[in-house]
């Protein structure tokens, strides 16, 4: 079990805490006496968990400021930023120092992702979801304690890829059309397009889209010079020679989203996705990887009166990996190694609201399960055959009055774990006939283990448009089936050994404490204009951080094990944003000091997740010809940073680094619309920060100038 730092009693306060608030209404009685209005549309999807802390990404924010690099605008958000080493597509979220292994909830559709491939050589033990931009119409960054299904096994926070729907197809006014997008670039963004077309009938609507894109070589910037501080010795790099990093990459997507409303208090979402991603992980390892996407979910909503806003949701989905190999690697280890990530889960909830004049409570309450299971082959190497399941139940209540708000949360959440202990490849001994996977499985086993999680916010309004609150909050990360029974090495041969597995791994355990504060308001400077203003301070103490590396109790061979101690996590988030009818700017900036232990290995797949020091980003534009044209400008910084290889000693010092970008859109008319940027237009030189050791041992800078030229064309 878990040792927390603050008294038990703190701990049984909140709970009871919880208990009394919701049996303190007579729900039934209070019913009676509640007039039923008529059905408010909220725009947003149920139970997505937004916290006291949030940023939404638009499809503008992808498309025309970074060039479709979705890694690239979820930095331009307070708090997040992303693993993004430079031969892999892949996105890994990082939210407050935390990514991988479930940290961070990433979904797709309030789908999570799960799928990851550990096998080294340019595996990693972070979420890694491949999409393409094109598919994208924003995002949601929810930093901190998640509620609903969406805050189940996550530690610091989740982000929700949203899909495109049939009103971003369609032209307003209209019911039936369709959308070509076209994108290409000249520094290794070859294309991106999507062709859709959409409908729209009184009891239902659809949406179909097709989508594509190419990554090439790039050139790193040839401007100035970069100097890394630490590891054997301090190196200085230049980029004279103007060096090319060497990227292939294709993927090929589709989806369909279906909506029935067969009563007017009811509506039925189908959901399907699916998509292949090749590429060549050249810097790391030089060996190529196919991925395989499928994904289908339903949605059911049953929304009749204030009381009764019932949500029903339930996902299917499969992620494979493959190494086919290639010519000049016919004698790999890799070559052929094979696996599948298949994850299911189904969640209910509902939600009240009730109103007694002077005050206000909305209820929201329900229960998810959710399963993630990896099935690899014999030569599935770090990829460890398990199963995760993980499952819970939640209330949230929110109770405002006056000026006052204040809100309790109660959650249980549970998990089994069970893998592989010992196994052997198939012919390599005595083997049943019935060997399944390449594997003779000799043994396997199970944990599992729970955990009731409290959170607590008060907030306040001094004056109309402003907003101070605090909050506090306790959150669960699951052991995954690879940290507990991971094999060790690249295991080419399959077997299985107990020696470097760890069945008394717990799971992670985080005290949130947050205080910050909220400031939107119209017609500030002049008729028509809005200003808002967000900034919180947080921190964390993680309890049973789970790192890689030899067990201090004196374990011979490398495995996952709790640490001692309190890992600390703190930081400040700043967002600011201005608009009036000639102009716009917005401000994101994070101070943030998340210095997890290093596992071994780190950089070299075991990734750490450092933030760096300080990061921010300030987007300013002006809007001419009635708002037809736009011109911006974005200014990118961030600061020092780790570059982890092995140990601290060991690491490299990452120097600070600014880029600017510029960018514009034209509406030529209603149906047509041309976009272009230009991305690092100093063509600056740098190493990405949170990347890995395979981007400087190729010496595979950030990327340099891109130009990037786009049209959007709706009918």
């Amino acid at each position: 079990m878990s040792t927390y730092s603050r008294p038990e009693l703190a701990r049984m306060r909140l709970l009871c805490s919880a208990a009394i608030l919701v049996s303190s209404f007579p729900l039934a009685t209070l019913a009676q006496e509640i007039t039923v209005l008529d059905t408010i549309v909220v725009e947003g999807e149920e139970g997505e968990g937004l916290t006291e802390a949030s940023t939404s990404i638009s499809d503008d924010d992808i498309m025309m400021k970074s060039g479709g690099d979705v890694a690239d605008a979820i930095r331009a958000t307070p708090g997040a930023f992303t693993r993004t080493p430079s031969d892999n597509p892949g996105v890994s979220v990082n939210i407050r120092g935390m990514q991988g292994v479930g940290r961070v909830n990433t979904m797709i559709e309030g789908v999570p992702q799960t799928f990851r491939n550990m096998s080294g050589h340019a595996g990693s033990f972070d979420d890694q979801v491949f999409i393409d931009p094109s598919l994208l119409a924003g995002a949601d960054i929810s930093r901190g304690a998640v509620s609903g299904a969406a805050g189940l096994g996550a530690l610091s926070g989740a982000a929700n890829l949203r899909l495109i729907d049939v009103d971003d197809v369609l032209l307003e006014g209209k019911d039936t059309g369709g959308m070509v997008r076209v994108q290409a670039g000249g520094n290794g963004s070859t294309y991106n397009t999507l062709v859709s077309g959409a409908m729209r009938r009184e009891n239902f609507s659809g949406v179909i889209a097709l989508s594509g894109y190419e990554q090439g070589d790039y050139h790193g910037g040839t401007s100035g010079t970069v100097t890394l501080e630490g590891g054997m010795q301090d190196v200085e790099f230049d980029n004279a020679d103007d060096t090319k990093s060497e990227r292939d990459a294709d993927a090929q997507s589709g989806m369909v989203r279906l909506h029935f409303t067969p009563t007017d208090d009811s509506t039925f979402d189908v959901l399907g996705l699916w998509g292949q991603t090749d590429f060549l992980a050249n810097s790391s390892s030089g060996y190529y990887w196919e991925t395989e996407k499928k994904l289908i979910k339903g949605d059911y909503r049953y929304n009749p009166s204030e009381l009764v806003d019932l949500e029903i949701s339930a996902y299917l989905q499969k992620d494979n990996v493959y190494f086919p190999g290639s010519d000049d690697q016919s004698s790999s280890s890799f070559n052929g190694r094979d696996g599948t990530d298949t994850g299911y889960g189904v969640n209910i909830a509902n939600t009240s609201h009730y109103d007694f004049g002077t005050a206000q409570l909305e209820l929201s309450y329900g229960g998810v399960f959710q399963q993630d299971e990896f099935d690899g082959n014999a030569q599935s190497g770090g990829n460890a055959s398990g199963t995760l399941k993980k499952y819970g139940l939640f209330v949230d209540s929110t109770f405002e009055t006056g000026a006052f708000d204040f809100g309790l949360g109660l959650r249980y959440d549970g998990y089994k774990v069970s893998g592989v202990t010992e196994a052997t490849a198939a012919g390599s001994g005595d083997c049943p006939a019935d060997a399944t996977d390449g594997r003779c499985i000799d043994a396997k086993e199970t944990r599992s283990d729970g955990e009731v999680l409290p959170s607590i916010s008060l907030g306040y309004r001094p004056m109309e448009n402003l907003r101070v609150y605090a909050s506090y909050a306790e959150t669960m990360r699951a052991p995954t089936a690879s940290e507990m029974f991971y094999p060790g090495g690249h295991s080419f041969s399959g077997s299985v050994s107990p020696s470097s597995q760890n069945l008394d791994l717990e799971a992670e355990y985080s005290d949130t404490y947050e205080i910050g504060l909220t400031y939107e308001a119209a017609g500030v400077f002049t008729f028509g204009d809005s200003l808002s203003l967000s900034a919180n301070v947080f921190r964390s103490e993680i309890e049973n951080y789970v790192v890689y590396g030899f067990d201090p109790s004196g374990t011979a061979g490398g495995i996952w094990y709790n640490t001692d101690g309190t890992t600390t996590m703190d930081g400040v988030e700043l967002s600011v944003g201005y608009e009036n009818d000639l102009f716009y700017a917005d401000l994101s900036f994070t101070k943030a000091d998340t210095e997890q232990p290093f596992s071994l290995y780190a950089g070299i797949g075991n990734d750490i997740g450092r933030l760096p020091d300080d990061f921010g980003s300030l987007d300013v534009g002006v809007k001419l010809l009635d708002g037809d044209l736009i011109l911006g400008s974005r200014v990118r910084y961030v600061g020092d940073s780790v570059l982890a290889f092995f140990d601290e000693a060991n690491s490299w010092q990452v120097p600070s680094y600014v880029l600017v970008d510029l960018y514009g859109s034209y509406k030529v008319n209603d149906g047509l619309e041309v976009f272009a940027n230009v991305t690092n237009v100093g063509d600056t030189l740098y190493f990405e920060a949170n990347t890995g050791i395979g981007d400087l041992g190729a010496e595979n800078f950030g990327q340099g100038r891109e130009i990037n030229v786009g049209a959007t064309w709706r009918f």
